[in-house]
């Protein structure tokens, strides 16, 4: 069967906690300025990618691991977007020399990644100076067995607690670290997640329903996938928010 993340990239959804609302705090907490060379780690469909450069004027790069996210993110780009650029990449291997990023950012996506590997590949490609924005699903109590095993077994998510996830960035050489960790509002993360798709809310719908109907492993990987989400361990929300971590190399 599709995992998770192959169900949403077939039809090129992209998800992050707190949406953009939360990637604008991120680039304040960056002290992002209009002359900076951004890299963004796990760009998915591109609209982040895109809404950053409409945001901040700034060069950007976005990779991701799934070859169908960047064939969604190039659809969206204009031909007066030359300063936007998507390619396949590897968060744990990224292919661009060192010292190289004013800043990268990652949401929602290197809690899916092995983060000994990861952070330490961002910290690499940063200027010296340069800053590392990752938002990422925190603990904000401690989870249950049944919590933490259904979001590895389910989403494939390793979640960390906000000590872990600040240990993480200072093992990998960042200084000047600091954290806002959020607690979940259901309603604005729906309205969040949509405000994401807005760019191209029917055709991934339509692509949705045409692999549903015409794919026998995409229909049994996403009635799955729906089955398991009917049965989420009860009172998950409360254990998880969203943190903004950033460092500086």
């Amino acid at each position: 069967m599709y995992s998770y993340f192959e169900i949403q990239s077939k039809i090129g959804i992209t998800k992050h906690m707190g949406g953009i609302e939360a990637t604008r705090k991120l680039l304040k907490m960056c002290k992002v300025d209009n002359t900076d060379n951004i890299l963004v780690v796990g760009s998915g469909n591109g609209f982040s990618a895109i809404k950053i450069h409409e945001i901040t004027g700034c060069r950007v790069m976005g990779v991701d691991i799934s070859e169908e996210m960047i064939l969604r993110a190039r659809e969206k780009l204009k031909p007066t977007d030359s300063e936007i650029e998507f390619r396949v990449g590897d968060a744990e291997n990224l292919e661009f020399p060192d010292n190289i990023f004013d800043v990268v950012l990652s949401e929602s996506v290197t809690g899916f990644t092995d983060k000994k590997k990861s952070i330490p590949e961002y910290h690499r490609v940063l200027k010296d100076g340069g800053y590392l924005g990752l938002n990422e699903v925190t603990w904000i109590s401690n989870p249950s067995h049944e919590v933490d095993e259904f979001c590895r077994r389910v989403m494939g998510l390793m979640a960390e607690t906000e000590d872990v996830w600040l240990s993480l960035l200072s093992e990998a050489g960042f200084k000047n670290i600091n954290s806002s960790v959020n607690s979940m509002d259901q309603w604005k993360q729906m309205r969040g997640d949509f405000e994401l798709q807005s760019m191209d809310f029917f055709r991934i719908w339509g692509r949705f329903f045409n692999l549903y109907l015409r794919e026998r492993e995409y229909r049994k990987s996403a009635n799955h996938l729906a089955w398991e989400t009917l049965h989420i361990p009860r009172g998950f929300n409360r254990y998880y928010g969203y943190g903004l971590y950033v460092g500086q190399k």
